[in-house]
């Protein structure tokens, strides 16, 4: 299970404190006590600048997540994660999100909450997924298929998909963040509301977030895709 935030607009100030209620919730998870240390990343849009990092050190603790938003100015765009590994043998930046995939015609950055069957959806694209996670299946998905076909990953899920996606288009250059929420009520081992996703003043992050010191703000729509 995973911690995550995406924010667009050109607060920076306002950025850096929704991160530090993610690193918060990172270190002690309020709704569940647990640590999301298992890696963490980046992946920002600003002034021109494309910036992607992966680290395999806990979000609290890497020195370099104030120099990355340091690096930050005018309108941004930015998806920010915190990975708790299922497999804690796959701890590395390699497995750190936001996942990176491209076609002909884009560029996709991924970050997700929650799990999927990798090996049937390994099986919808022709992929063994032994020595992957089962989010690096699913940008794998939209870079074959397409974003909207999001619905049918429904039937893979099992747990959450809970998912931040930044998409570049290769023809005008444009960016788009795109949110989706999604999780199996019969099915989490955890309370509900840790699973939702809230909206407030150009942001969307994971609801431990709201516990962290900062705002509740609104709840995303359940099993919708949504443009930040």
């Amino acid at each position: 299970m995973c911690r995550m935030l995406a924010y667009h607009g050109d607060d920076k100030e306002y950025l850096k404190r929704l991160t530090n209620c993610l690193a918060k919730a990172s270190l002690n998870d309020p709704l569940t006590n647990e640590t999301h240390g298992d890696g963490w990343g980046i992946v920002a849009i600003a002034s021109n600048n494309l910036i992607h990092y992966r680290s395999h050190l806990p979000i609290f603790k890497d020195e370099n997540l104030e120099k990355i938003l340091n690096l930050l100015d005018g309108e941004m765009k930015v998806i920010i994660h915190a990975r708790q590994a299922s497999d804690k043998r796959l701890i590395s930046p390699y497995y750190s999100h936001p996942y990176l995939e491209s076609t002909p015609k884009s560029i996709l950055f991924l970050a997700h909450n929650g799990s999927v069957d990798k090996y049937k959806l390994g099986n919808v694209l022709g992929i063994d997924p032994m020595l992957m996670v089962d989010s690096e299946l699913v940008a794998k998905y939209f870079a074959t298929y397409s974003i909207k076909e999001i619905d049918k990953l429904q039937d893979v899920t099992q747990s959450a998909l809970n998912l931040l996606i930044m998409e570049i288009n290769r023809i005008d250059r444009s960016s788009t963040i795109y949110f989706y929420n999604y999780y199996r009520k019969d099915r989490i081992k955890r309370k509900e509301e840790y699973y939702k996703l809230y909206f407030n003043k150009g942001a969307i992050y994971s609801s431990s977030l709201a516990y962290s010191g900062c705002e509740k703000g609104e709840e995303i729509k359940f099993g919708n895709l949504g443009e930040l």
